[in-house]
This record gives C-alpha cells, structure tokens and sequence, in this order.
C-alpha cells in the first residue's frame, strides 16, 4: 500500500502532528521518515486505545496514562485530609492563624509593659545604695519577681490585665500615714 505524510496519518487519526510523532516514539510503526502506511497506523492506534480503555484510564499528551483509581484515591486522601483538620478544629487543637497572632500579640505586649516596670519599681530602692553587689542583687530579684509573674500569667490562661504589672508601693519605715 502506499505511504502518506505524517500531515495525512494526523487528520486521519484526529491527532495533531506532534502526538503522531509522540506515537511513534511509543511503537506506531513508521516505513521511512515523515512515510507512514495508513492501515497498520490505524491499527496500532486502535489497539492502542483500547489498552488505555481497558486500564480504565485516559492518555494523557505526554504518552502516560492517568488511572481513574489513582484519581480517586488521590481525591480520597484530600478529602481525608480536609476531613482530620476540621475534627482538629472541632476539638481546639487547631486554631486560627489570627487567635494565634492575636495572641502572640497580647503576649508581647504584656511582656513589654511587665520589663519597663522594672526600672521605675527598683529605681526607689537603689538609691543611696553604695555596693554594686547590692543593687545588681535587687535588680536580679525583680527581674525574677517579673519573670516569675509572666510565667503565673501565662499557665493561668493569659492575664491581660497591664495595670497588673507592677505590684503596689511597699511601704518603707519612713512613711507616714495620716490619722483621723
């Protein structure tokens, strides 16, 4: 029989020009260059496609096959997936990005105010005092005392409360209180 051009075996097949050349690097048979017999072409691409049917796939432009069970199975994983995050959220062991940020935020705040309270809170009690020892010791007490409180704070589900971060004036033995 006589050969046609690779143009003649695509539209004779419905195939663009580049899949019959895919084809052929996949074993459609082929005479000479750009020469190929029309009855044996239709033939291994009749055969061809009924491989794919069989497989319950579909050829994909690359020569592979996409498997309607892999598709499903894949579907079915994401759906799972989905499925485990909402339950999470259900359950509070997932939250939103925003109460995390949000959170984070008070956090931060918090802790700023309780460490700048620092400074004025121990400025009273180091005046006068002449050993350096003595005053890095009170400042290491309140930086504790500070730590300490954050730390109450945050296992008590979060004190928002900044007024809180700096406890009340102690009273020292020179005050005078007035009487009624």
């Amino acid at each position: 029989m006589a050969t046609v051009d690779v143009e003649k075996i695509a539209q004779a097949l419905n195939l663009e020009k580049r899949r019959v050349q895919q084809l052929v690097h996949d074993g459609m048979p082929r005479e000479a260059r750009g020469q190929y017999d029309p009855i044996k072409c239709m033939m291994f691409y009749i055969r061809y496609l009924q491989r794919a049917i069989e497989k319950k796939s579909v050829p994909t432009l690359d020569g592979g096959f996409v498997g309607e069970r892999a598709e499903r199975v894949r579907l079915l994983r994401a759906d799972a997936d989905l499925r485990e995050m909402e339950l999470a959220r259900e359950r509070s062991q997932l939250i939103s990005l925003s109460d995390y940020e949000r959170s984070l935020a008070d956090l931060v705040r918090i802790t700023t105010a309780r460490v700048m309270a620092i400074a004025p809170r121990v400025a009273g009690e180091v005046v006068g005092e002449t050993s350096r020892v003595m005053v890095q010791a009170k400042i290491e007490k309140a930086c504790k005392e500070t730590l300490a409180r954050l730390a109450r704070s945050v296992n008590d589900g979060g004190n928002t409360d900044v007024t809180a971060c700096s406890p009340a004036p102690k009273r020292t033995r020179f005050q005078v209180t007035a009487r009624a």
